[in-house]
């Protein structure tokens, strides 16, 4: 991560960050930006991994995102911005502790929703994320 070009934004009189992996803004100075189309529980064969498991399929996608960004000279503390699908939030608390462990530098922007259903039936989690390189 280049501090310059990216720089997390609390300020006072904003309600607190949801989680320590969050932050309420996160400002970005021109550059290249990365784009990462959501991904979900595919492996590299596009089988899914972890069916009826929410965490192993997080874990699945966070590796297939971490991929990408390594093949483009990334890493996760450059992700400035990261949009969070899930068919079920009765698990937040197991992804946030999942999520700690991948966003546990700079955090960045972050929205999580839910959703009644992903591309196939047996996904249950999909993420996309916008990284400064």
């Amino acid at each position: 991560m280049n501090p310059v070009r990216k720089q997390l934004s609390d300020p006072p009189g904003a309600p607190p960050a949801l989680r320590p992996y969050y932050s309420n803004a996160v400002r970005v100075r021109a550059g290249d930006l990365l784009f990462v189309s959501g991904q979900v529980a595919w492996d590299a064969d596009g089988q899914v991994v972890g069916k009826g498991d929410p965490v192993r399929q997080a874990e699945q996608v966070f590796t297939n995102i971490d991929t990408i960004l390594r093949a483009n000279g990334a890493v996760f503390d450059d992700i400035v911005k990261v949009t969070v699908y899930v068919t079920d939030l009765t698990w937040f608390e197991r992804l946030s502790d999942l999520r700690i462990q991948w966003f546990s530098g700079s955090p960045p922007a972050s929205t999580i929703v839910r959703v009644s259903a992903l591309v196939a039936p047996d996904l249950l989690i999909e993420v996309e994320v916008v990284a400064v390189l």
